[in-house]
């Protein structure tokens, strides 16, 4: 089991002009043992595809909300 030493979690909704840009500026630190965790929140344009696409490539996380909480979602 991989330890990280820091996670970034990059919340994803209808982001797909910009999410490309702000994923590889993370995937070009120089740090190591970096976790990268997106959470798309039931996006509507190809913000889905995209995280899919990078989860596949890099080994990312990946939560797909069923429905739309928003990005603090806690329990009640």
């Amino acid at each position: 089991m991989q330890e990280y030493f820091f996670s970034v979690i990059i919340p994803v909704y209808n982001t797909a002009n910009f999410l490309e840009e702000c994923i590889k500026s993370v995937l070009i630190q120089r740090l190591k043992n970096i976790q990268i965790i997106l959470i798309n929140d039931c996006s509507t344009d190809d913000s889905k595809k995209i995280c899919e696409k990078y989860k596949n490539k890099f080994n990312l996380h990946l939560i797909n909300h069923k429905k739309k909480l928003g990005v603090a979602n806690s329990p009640k």
